[in-house]
């Protein structure tokens, strides 16, 4: 068996995953390290949710990319064999409680994943899972939240998930993930290696040039948001863009999806210290970021699900130096505490303080030398390390 690694994800950059997206970024990232490590990558392409494509595949080919999908990962003969959940080969795009899916299609990648998973014991080949988001507690904590109707639970899916995980060698998890995934699956903890923080490697091409029109006003305090303003950020970033109104001399700067409705609000509101950058490359977002002082974490705390997640942006943040004012969600509030690097509070906590940084920079300046301290390790994937090496000495 070839002493290699196989990632399947979707390509960065292809129809329907920009390049600057939360998935592209982390396999972007996740490229870099593991190749730094020495290990041989193999990246097996898997095709992008149809649902997001400008051009979806008809209904025969799209048959036959998903066979094609589950075909090669049963046949690959990589020593390891890297998947990246939810995002699945042989599954149409990610898994969502309640969506319509083929029975028979799920049947068929549930049964693909139990056969890996003894192929794997019989062969010694690794399947390592990096566990990205939990499709199960998600929907439950949008209903929670009251941001989208209950579904009942998926069996389904947590079939499909089962039969992935229990086949893992090794699952690789953000550290509030564990107990939801043991209490349904029965796991042993041993299979485990968390991390707190996800890795991100800022792309600052040589010479790319910031956004045009940029107001970077001196002695100004510049506060920086990554990534859609949805129905988990909405009514925190109309607090934000209240406080951001009432402090003229400081700055926000936005980019991701949903330009058209932010820009609404910014007229709305009256806030002409504000300005959405639209979708931006990975260069000219990770040049924006450090040309500003302080990234926003807007998530509901309604939420239960957003108290398990360490949020990429986080790590983004870190990555670029900048200090971080978040709502206290719970995982980023202990790793905000533990770097030293902001403050986490409820929202309406957060605003106020928001003008006080805007108008006292000494408040934020440890803060942000902190970031700077921490982005090296942020950026090298530090708390990867453990697993990697695990599978460098398996090579």
């Amino acid at each position: 068996m070839s002493a290699t690694l196989s990632l399947y994800a979707v390509e960065p950059g292809s129809p329907g995953r920009p390049a600057a997206s939360r998935g592209g970024v982390l396999v972007t990232s996740l490229l870099s390290v593991v190749r730094s490590s020495g290990l041989e990558v193999r990246f097996r392409h898997l095709q992008p949710d149809e649902a997001t494509s400008p051009n979806p595949p008809s209904g025969l080919t799209r048959t036959r990319e998903r066979i094609a999908e589950l075909a090669g990962l049963l046949g690959d003969r990589s020593r390891v064999l890297l998947l990246i959940y939810p995002e699945l080969p042989g599954v149409a795009g990610p898994l969502t409680p309640g969506a319509r899916r083929s029975d028979a299609w799920l049947n068929l990648a549930q049964r693909t994943y139990s056969v890996l998973g003894a192929k794997s014991r019989l062969t010694r080949q690794r399947l390592v899972v990096i566990v990205k988001e939990l499709p199960l507690e998600a929907a439950a904590g949008r209903a929670q939240a009251g941001e989208a109707k209950s579904v009942a639970d998926d069996a389904r899916l947590q079939a499909l998930e089962g039969a992935l995980l229990r086949a893992a060698h090794r699952l690789i998890t953000p550290a509030g993930f564990v107990n939801a995934i043991r209490s349904r699956h029965g796991l042993d903890v041993s299979r485990f290696r968390t991390f707190r923080r996800h890795v991100y490697l800022p792309t600052l091409e040589p010479g790319t040039p910031p956004p045009t029109q940029i107001d970077f006003e001196p002695g100004a305090v510049n506060f920086f948001y990554s990534g859609a303003v949805d129905s988990r950020a909405a009514s925190n970033f109309r607090e934000i863009l209240r406080a951001i109104r009432s402090a003229p001399k400081c700055r926000l700067h936005v980019c991701g999806p949903g330009q058209d409705e932010v820009r609404h609000w910014l007229v709305e509101l009256d806030v002409p210290n504000a300005r959405h950058h639209g979708f931006l490359s990975p260069a000219a977002h990770d040049r924006l970021a450090r040309r500003c002082d302080v990234g926003l974490i807007l998530y509901s705390t309604d939420d239960p699900y957003q108290h398990l997640r360490p949020t990429l942006k986080y790590s983004a943040y870190l990555a670029n130096g900048l200090a971080v004012l978040s709502t206290n969600l719970d995982q980023v509030a202990e790793n905000i505490k533990r770097d030293g690097v902001g403050q986490a509070m409820p929202i309406r906590e957060l605003s106020v303080e928001l003008l006080r940084w805007a108008t006292r920079p000494s408040l934020w300046a440890h803060a942000k030398a902190r970031a700077a301290e921490q982005a090296r390790e942020v950026q090298a994937g530090a708390e990867f390390s453990a697993w990697i090496e695990e599978l460098t000495e398996t090579g």
